[in-house]
């Protein structure tokens, strides 16, 4: 068994819509890190989803509801730390507003 240090979303701007930022390929991954940042002058909600295999962003898999991030604000997911990512599942998030909030994701992968 190896254990990896990784970065599992490198910074980068949410859409609009339910997009894939992660997916555990042939490992499981656990997140240790994980933070929203608006960089917006105006406040903006996010969701982020947990995903199984072949399904897709729903309220059964939803880790984040809608959560009201301040302009300017980064806003470190408590939610997400901790989680485990199992092979083939896969982090989706999506943003009130497409690219004003940055989502960034560290932890270790396990094979």
């Amino acid at each position: 068994m190896a254990v990896n240090a990784k970065k599992l979303i490198a910074a980068t701007q949410l859409t609009g819509s339910a997009a894939t930022y992660y997916t555990a390929t042939n490992v499981t991954a656990r997140v240790d890190n994980f933070t929203l940042t608006n960089t917006d002058s105006s406040a903006r909600t996010v969701d982020v989803h947990i995903v199984a295999p072949a399904g897709s962003a729903s309220a059964a898999n939803k880790i984040i509801d809608a959560k009201s991030i301040a302009a300017h604000e980064t806003y470190t997911c408590p939610e997400m730390i901790g989680k485990l990512i199992p092979s083939g599942y896969f982090i989706q998030a999506l943003a009130s507003t497409a690219a004003v909030v940055t989502i960034d994701a560290n932890g270790i992968e396990i094979s």
